[in-house]
């Protein structure tokens, strides 16, 4: 036990050491104090939007400034005005109170009142004399109730915030509304909506909604203040709610003539800011959506101290350029301001990076970035249906031509092309999860069809990968195909992360930036693919290196093995700089520590397991500090999570990732995989199931086969537990392994043998490839025992 207690420290440090070299570099200080700072608010805004003809001021201000796409989610799923203004002054996600997606449309009195004689009279009744159908009023759904607020309402501004910091959606963020202005302590607004964003008890805030028109008189009102908020609400009026969603929420020639008017504000606004004293910062970030669009990426720009005309924003809260978040814009204020950042604060400053092109292609860029997060973010709920239709289809194939579904199992002698085909259509199933990744090696977004054409991409992976899997020697093994369609899987997947993760980012079981749960890094579908296959090519290697290394060593050539291939993965699954999974750690070293154990044929007890998982803990732990102690605007959520748990602020992110757990549990397609999982299980590895005891495979690797499992489950079982995405982990996992597994119960009886094996892909009784081996024969089967 001392011996093992050993070890597990040292793994430990290891671990920690590891991961900690891949950590991000400290920041390089830059100039970025400003003597005040305007932020110009327009909703609706995208990079569509901004073109040298259109918009000439939007587009020499973007020429002159540090660009990039900007991510205003809030704590809503489709942001609205006033959810937009919230979210910006309180640092991190919130929403003013009210349905969460908006009222649904209302139908209109069948009786026209007074004040509508002069609209158009209802439809007559049709020749059966049924009454007319009632017109449906729909200027209140989608956004449409936030924007008559924003223009009529808020007398109060005050109490909607205090509202708004009480709401459930903003309380699971941990936000507080306003807190930018608590912090600044005096603001000039102008517009209804951004008074959301500093209204607070002892905070001087001047309304100025109408602006001179003449720069000198402007400046004078906009330096007031260090902060002038200002919104240009042109674009809420040049749509109008209607039943359905559309893509941007307006009419194409109000939405032309509203950015006419737009552009001309904002090269007032860009006049007085250049008069103004001193040395101003000026941010303009399309707010929110409007009317009934569709959630969308839009436009960020920020010119001023420490931003110059040749970069790409980002932000630590991104990781990733040209992103930036809403959530990014009050942090930034502060920092240039030279102001302590709120506890409360999610985001992180933002910050110029990397070199942009001309601006036309650095547009042209951010535009089919846009495309791409859309097609994602509209699409994926669709994918997983099809994923869950894809795994239960295979399944239900399977058990129409291998039989063994009956209540006492009786295989069915299915003809060997009928196994042929199965097995293809398994390998072509299970290579779907990897295909989405490859696929975001072709352009598809800057295509004419963007949806076509990604969905083009991943048949053209998928069949590249089966037939690759299907090509080499390794055909002739039963273990073969499978074991190359996995090891494909995790060598994209790991050289994905250490390439930037650019196929994870609107890969179809990656993350988008609309939903801005993450930029870069693994999200959690990934790292259930990734940790899966990861495991079962270890033990394939870890048994491998332990047959070649001969009886004596074999048990602790197989162990150090193991351990050395987890420590690597981890080690980049952990690292802030690469794969940034907190708990994909807390779950991934346990599986391997338990591989190594199995396979070395070490017992697994109570206090060993306690163990494994202390160690898991301790190994997270220390990476997160060493990250925490690094520059706070380059901190990861590792170190945000330090600070958060310094603050008191942590509970509210568990408490909202187990809310974001139980509602995939109850509402997501990919929960539906589970049952696909269990009814394979219980087909093929119940007693007298077609893969119970080995599946007919030899002996060594039916062991070796069910360790990976085993470590495989406990993974995804922990990553279930810790992460936010829940049951949708396993179930991504699942969405590989059940067709694998059809694809070993097929091989019972098929062809497609292999040296050392019968028809039935059970090994034959000729002599063996090594001394250690003994043949032993038992009621007509022949196994093998090292």
């Amino acid at each position: 036990m001392r011996r093992t207690g050993r070890a597990i420290v040292v793994l430990g440090v290891l671990l920690a050491l590891l991961l900690s070299c891949a950590g991000p570099a400290p920041a390089a200080a830059d100039d970025a104090a400003a003597d005040s700072v305007v932020v110009v608010g327009v909703p609706g805004l995208t990079w569509d939007d901004v073109d040298p003809t259109g918009t000439p001021e939007l587009w020499a201000l973007a020429g002159d400034a540090t660009i990039g796409a900007l991510s205003v989610r809030a704590a809503r799923g489709t942001t609205c005005v006033l959810d937009g203004w919230a979210t910006l002054g309180a640092g991190n996600r919130a929403r003013v109170p009210g349905p969460d997606d908006g009222l649904p449309p209302v139908p209109l009195p069948t009786v026209p009142l007074p004040e509508d004689q002069a609209d158009a009279p209802l439809t007559p009744p049709e020749g059966d004399g049924a009454p007319p159908e009632p017109r449906l009023d729909t200027s209140l759904s989608h956004c449409g109730l936030q924007e008559r607020a924003a223009s009529v309402a808020l007398a109060d501004p005050l109490a909607t915030v205090e509202r708004t910091a009480q709401d459930e959606g903003t309380r699971r963020f941990g936000a507080e509304p306003a807190a930018l202005g608590q912090a600044v302590g005096c603001a000039t607004v102008s517009g209804r909506a951004a008074t959301l964003a500093v209204t607070a008890p002892d905070v001087a805030v001047t309304r100025a909604d109408e602006l001179p028109a003449e720069p000198a008189a402007l400046a004078g009102v906009l330096s007031a203040c260090p902060l002038a908020l200002v919104s240009l609400d042109q674009l809420t009026d040049a749509g109008r709610p209607g039943a359905e969603k559309t893509d941007d929420g307006t009419d194409p020639a109000p939405r032309a003539d509203a950015l006419l008017r737009i552009d001309e504000a904002v090269g007032r606004i860009r006049a007085a800011v250049a008069a103004m004293p001193g040395d101003p910062l000026l941010l303009l970030a399309g707010i929110s959506e409007v009317n009934d669009g569709r959630p969308q990426l839009h436009v960020g720009m920020a010119t001023g101290p420490g931003f110059g005309s040749d970069g790409w924003l980002t932000s630590a809260s991104t990781g990733r350029q040209p992103y930036a978040q809403l959530i990014d814009v009050a942090p930034t204020v502060l920092r240039a301001l030279s102001l302590d950042q709120p506890a409360s604060f999610n985001g992180q400053p933002m910050r110029a990076a990397g070199e942009r092109p001309a601006l036309a292609a650095a547009v042209a860029e951010l535009r089919h970035l846009n495309t791409a997060a859309t097609v994602h973010h509209r699409n994926v709920g669709v994918f997983f249906w099809i994923l869950v239709a894809l795994s239960a289809g295979i399944l239900a194939a399977g058990a129409a031509v291998l039989g063994g579904w009956q209540r006492r199992p009786a295989p069915a002698a299915a003809g060997s092309r009928a196994r042929a085909v199965l097995r293809v259509l398994a390998l072509v199933v299970a290579a779907v999860p990897v295909a989405t990744y490859l696929a975001g090696l072709l352009p598809w977004e800057r295509t004419g069809a963007p949806l076509a054409a990604l969905t083009a991409a991943v048949v053209a992976a998928d069949l590249a990968v089966v037939a690759l899997a299907l090509a080499g020697p390794w055909r002739r093994s039963r273990l073969g195909p499978p074991l190359v369609l996995v090891a494909l899987t995790l060598g994209t997947l790991l050289a994905d992360v250490l390439t930037g993760s650019t196929l994870e980012l609107n890969g179809l079981l990656g993350y988008d930036a609309i939903v801005a749960g993450r930029f870069t890094g693994y999200g959690n579908l990934s790292f259930g693919l990734l940790v899966t296959a990861a495991l079962l090519v270890t033990a394939a290697v870890g048994a491998l290196a332990g047959r070649r290394a001969g009886p004596r060593r074999a048990r602790w050539v197989t162990a150090a093995t193991v351990v050395g291939i987890g420590l690597l993965t981890v080690g980049v699954i952990g690292a802030p700089a690469l794969g940034r999974d907190f708990g994909g750690v807390l779950s991934a070293m346990p599986g391997f520590l338990l591989l190594a154990m199995l396979l070395a044929r070490v017992r697994v007890t109570l206090v060993r397991f306690a163990a494994i998982l202390t160690v898991a803990v301790l190994a997270v732990g220390t990476v997160a500090v060493l990250d925490w102690t690094g520059p706070a605007a380059e901190r990861s959520h590792l170190g945000r999570f330090v600070e958060q748990l310094r603050t008191g602020e942590a509970w509210t992110v568990v408490s909202r990732k187990a809310e974001a757990n139980l509602d995939i549990l109850l509402g997501s397609p990919m929960a539906w995989m589970l049952p696909v999982a269990a009814a394979a299980a219980v087909w093929l590895l119940r007693p007298g199931g077609l893969l119970r005891d080995g599946a007919g495979l030899p002996a060594p690797d039916a062991a070796v086969l069910r360790a990976g499992l085993l470590a495989a489950a406990l993974s995804l079982t922990l990553g279930a537990a810790v992460n936010d995405s829940g049951v949708a982990l396993p179930a991504t996992a699942a969405a590989l392994l059940v067709p694998l597994l059809v694809w070993l119960a097929a091989g019972r009886g098929g062809e497609g043998t292999g040296r050392g094996e019968t028809s039935g892909g059970a090994p034959h009784s000729g002599p063996a490839e090594s001394p250690d081996r003994v043949t032993v024969v038992s009621r007509g089967s022949t196994v093998w025992n090292t």
